[in-house]
Parts: structure tokens; sequence; C-alpha cells
């Protein structure tokens, strides 16, 4: 390469680089300089501050090569307002006594974040710890939810680890979870892609990327004034921990993704009442609050990128449907609090999560269901696996 041609990318190219460097680090030490002094502490970018708390909340969890991530035994997970501590075994609340007390009723609640009760301020303000109290004296309650599982964990833990308590009565609290696999294209019926291979990320149990690029609070500030970033995700829309190549978004879940829910919840069925135990199934619910309806549409698809909000309520309502009518069939009992207006926006602290008030009328409601089972008022019946039928119960819960 000629000299005359080095001058000429040194005058054009280099310098004018070197220039902006020069410029960028200037401008950025001194937004961070002028941060300290109107707030007395180094400021920091939102996506780094989010990240860091992903990465603080992920210290409580731990990788599990059955379950993706479970709880962490021992862990004790704080946050502002919220505090949540595993036992030895990495379930939300105190140890569960065992081998189980003799003439105890033992309640096992399986399902994702709305059974963990994300939202509460401590484990004894769970809706399962409202129900244990609510259900009195001679019953126990063991909290088997944990954040982002699907009915596919809820299966594997039911079998690997929760039947060991001896439950009287198996609690499914689930399908909100599985719309996030249901959404992707292809669908994965083991829900290992589009889920599993997620999980983990957005958890914080494998700490999320943070960019050098994120982490300059010039760099947000401008491209903030320039309306070219949402803070948290990517320029499709994705925050950048979910790595989502499912496709885009649909309105309306696959009905192959019904099916395996339907699958998922039979199986429970079975594997409670191989060990003796009834099974109720419990709708869910998600819900556009009122005055709070773009923020709430925008939560519901952070959580599945490949489905609208219109998908996500479509797929929650067709589990529920699945759930009662396997109800219908014998396989479990099925309850619907949610019915006729028994809930108001008040009592959800997002489109999906509990408020306090929440909690304590979700438990209240569940515990007047439970009482039924209990006394034989309303039996739970027995799946019948073994002989390729079920056995029948009495009229189930009407949804209306």
């Amino acid at each position: 390469m000629r000299a005359g041609s080095l001058r000429w990318i040194a005058a054009n190219v280099l310098v004018p680089a070197a220039i902006a460097v020069v410029l960028f680090s200037v401008l950025e030490v001194g937004w961070r300089v002028a941060g300290r002094l109107r707030s007395g502490e180094w400021p920091v970018t939102d996506q780094e501050r989010g990240t860091l708390q992903v990465r603080s909340i992920g210290a409580a969890y731990r990788l599990h090569p059955f379950l993706a991530v479970s709880g962490r035994p021992g862990a004790v997970l704080r946050l502002p307002g919220h505090v949540a501590a595993f036992n030895s075994v990495g379930i939300r609340g105190p140890e569960v006594e065992m081998p189980k007390p003799k003439g105890r009723f033992r309640v096992v609640c399986e399902g994702g974040s709305t059974t963990f009760d994300l939202l509460a301020a401590d484990d004894a303000s769970t809706w399962p710890a409202r129900l244990a109290r609510e259900l009195g004296p001679g019953a126990d309650v063991v909290n088997g939810g944990f954040p982002g599982w699907t009915s596919v964990q809820n299966l594997i833990a039911l079998e690997l680890r929760d039947v060991d308590f001896s439950p009287d009565l198996v609690i499914v609290f689930a399908g909100i979870n599985d719309t996030q696999p249901a959404g992707h294209v292809p669908f994965f019926r083991d829900y290992s892609v589009g889920h599993g291979e997620i999980l983990p990320r957005i958890l914080g149990a494998v700490p999320p990327p943070l960019p050098f690029v994120s982490r300059l609070v010039f760099v947000e500030w401008l491209r903030n004034r320039m309306g070219s970033v949402k803070y948290g995700v990517d320029s499709r829309g994705y925050a950048p921990a979910w790595q989502w190549h499912g496709g885009a978004r649909r309105d309306v879940m696959p009905e192959e993704g019904v099916d395996v829910f339907r699958r998922n919840l039979r199986s429970m069925a079975g594997v409670a009442a191989a060990f003796s135990a009834r099974t109720l199934f419990v709708a869910q619910t998600a819900r556009l609050r009122a005055g709070r309806e773009e923020e709430d549409r925008d939560y519901l698809e952070s959580w599945t990128p490949g489905l609208t909000w219109k998908g996500y309520l479509d797929g929650v309502s067709r589990y529920n449907d699945a759930a009662q009518k396997l109800a219908g069939e014998g396989v479990a009992s099925f309850f619907d609090p949610f019915a006729s207006g028994r809930f108001s926006d008040a009592d959800f602290a997002d489109p999906a999560h509990f408020s306090a008030t929440g909690s304590e009328r979700f438990a209240r409601l569940l515990a007047a269901e439970v009482g039924k089972i209990r006394s034989g008022v309303a039996a739970a019946p027995l799946a019948n696996i073994a002989a390729g039928s079920v056995v029948s119960g009495p009229d189930q819960h009407e949804r209306r």
C-alpha cells in the first residue's frame, strides 16, 4: 500500500474515529460526574440496574437437570418489600414435617409464580400459607410452585419430589406459563425449545448478558431522547435474555398446545392417584386492569414472545376449558374461583399475580372448596389409570 493511501486512511478514517471515541468518552465521564453530583451516587443505566437485579434474584435459584431451574436449598431471596425463603429441598416456606403425622390432611400445591405467589411480602403472606391457616388444625399446605414452571415441570416435581410428602390432595394451579412454549414455531411438545432453554436465562440462574454499550449512561440518555430504544428489549421488542427464534407473534395458540397441556394435567392426576392423593384443578386468570390496559398488555407480551396479549388470554381460557373437561371425565375436580366477578382489579398487583387482598380472597375461596373435599361432601375423584378409565366423581363446580 502506498504512503499516500495510508495518509488518506489516517486522515479520513482513523483520526475522525479517534476524535469520536474521545468525544464520547468525555461526554460519558461528564454525564457520570454530573449524575454523581445530583444524586450522590454514581449513575448506572436502566438496563444495567435491571440486569444486576436479575442476577441477584438468580443467586437464589439453581440449574436443575430435570426442572430447568429450581429453588436453591436454604437460599433467601430479598427484594424491596419482598422476602422468599427456600427450605432444605428448595421449596418456598418452612420445612415439611416428615414423615407426615398420623391424621394430618396435607395439601400440595403445584404451579408457577402464581402458586409461588411471587409478589407476596413474605412466605406467611402467600396464598398457600393463608390456605393452611384457613383449613385450621390438622391440615398443612406445601407450596410446590416455582416461578416460570409450566405443567411439564409441575408433573416432574410432583413425581420426583412432592409425592414423598404423602399428599392427600394435589392442587394444580397452572397454565399461564404453558402459553410461553405454545407460542413457539415449531411447537415442541416437551417444551424444551421456547421455554426449557430460555427459563434459566430470564430467571437469572444463568447470568443474563450485559453488553458494554448497555453500561454507558450517556448513550442510553441519547438513545432515549431519539426514541430509538425501549429499556429491556431489543430491536424486535424482545428482552435480550430471551434470544427468541420462535417466529412472529400470533393471536391464537395452536390446538396442539392445548392437547399437550391436557396430557400433562391427566398425567399429574394419574401420578397423584398412584400415591392415593386426589387432584383439584383450579382455573387461572389474567386480566387487563382498568386504566392500565396498555401497561398490562405489554406485561403479558413480555412473557410470551410468540403470542400477542390476545393470544395469551386465548391460551389461558382454552387451558381452563381443557381442565374443566377433564374434570367432567372424572379425572379430577375443577374449581373456578374467578367466576361471578368475585375478584376486582384491586386483587391483582399485575395482570396475573395477586395483591395481598387477592391472595387472601383466593385462599378463603379455595379453603371452602378444599373443605368440601376434606369432609367428603365433594369428593375429588381418583384417576384409574391402570384400568384405562377414570372413577366418576360428583358434579363438578360449574364455570360461569
